[in-house]
């Protein structure tokens, strides 16, 4: 299958490094307390709220038009990591400028934290699925466009019970991440073994182009981290419950009353005809 790049002409002809993206936002629980039972998947749906100074955030996931994907170029990253599959080595670039576009994708992520998952994601009593498709992924929309001060919810993904219970108990989980990626054609300064640039005859610098190169910008995250947990209000938490058996003499009780109740049917239908 052949690879669409685009090319971001205005950026080609000159080296002249961008300034960071101004994107900038925080995520929220949408529904952060609540109780559920030991057998039951829980949803965790995002607020994604982009600040008053922030620049508006508009994406096309398929990627035509220009800009390429929406994003204006000079939001695009500045640094960015290449790996050099003639000698398995991977470097990072400082000071680049994305010439030519393949991709730009969101990324979501939660961090190892909190009683749901545990400090490794491994033997805990839940596991998460991502929602990476349908119309409630952030990752499956084709348009984006959130102006400074709107919001976008999404669903996040789903806590399943190992096993198909969970121990009774509270749980929390407080650390998610949303993040733009971009791969493509990187051009750069060609450096020597001290790091310095490689100058030309004329005193400019030497420029490289890095093909297959990857940078990325974080776009939001939530209020709370395995840093400042203690001191954050925003968790998500639930209160996790075993189901109340029925005692077996209310079924026979039961029981009993559907007898009464199909002989006052029969009742009323022998005196109907």
């Amino acid at each position: 299958m052949s690879k669409l790049r685009f090319f971001v002409s205005t950026l080609a002809l000159v080296w002249l490094p961008n300034a960071q993206a101004a994107y900038s936002g925080s995520l929220s629980f949408v529904q952060p307390t609540g109780t559920v039972q030991t057998t039951d998947s829980i949803p965790v749906w995002l607020k994604l709220s982009l600040d008053a100074a922030s620049e508006p955030l508009v994406f096309n996931s398929i990627g035509g038009g220009n800009p390429p994907f929406g994003i204006n170029p000079a939001n695009y990253p500045t640094s960015f990591s290449y790996y050099n599959s003639n000698t398995s080595q991977s470097s990072y670039i400082n000071d680049g400028v994305l010439i030519a576009v393949d991709s730009i994708s969101f990324s979501t992520s939660i961090a190892c934290t909190g009683t749901f998952l545990g400090d490794s994601c491994s033997l805990a009593p839940y596991e998460f699925n991502f929602n990476d498709s349908g119309p409630d992924s952030i990752l499956a929309k084709q348009d984006i466009s959130l102006s400074p001060g709107d919001s976008l919810e999404y669903l996040l993904g789903t806590f399943k019970p190992n096993n198909g219970t969970a121990p009774a108990g509270n749980y929390e989980f407080y650390e998610s991440g949303l993040t733009m990626y971009f791969y493509g054609t990187v051009r750069a300064p060609k450096l020597d073994d001290n790091g310095a640039p490689v100058l030309d005859g004329s005193g400019n610098p030497v420029l490289v182009d890095f093909v297959n190169a990857e940078g990325s910008l974080e776009i939001a995250g939530t209020e709370c981290t395995s840093q400042n947990i203690p001191n954050c209000a925003d968790i998500f938490t639930r209160t996790v419950v075993a189901p109340v058996p029925v005692p077996a003499a209310f079924w026979l009780f039961g029981s009993v009353m559907l007898g009464f109740v199909g002989c006052s049917r029969r009742g009323v239908v022998t005196r109907l005809v």
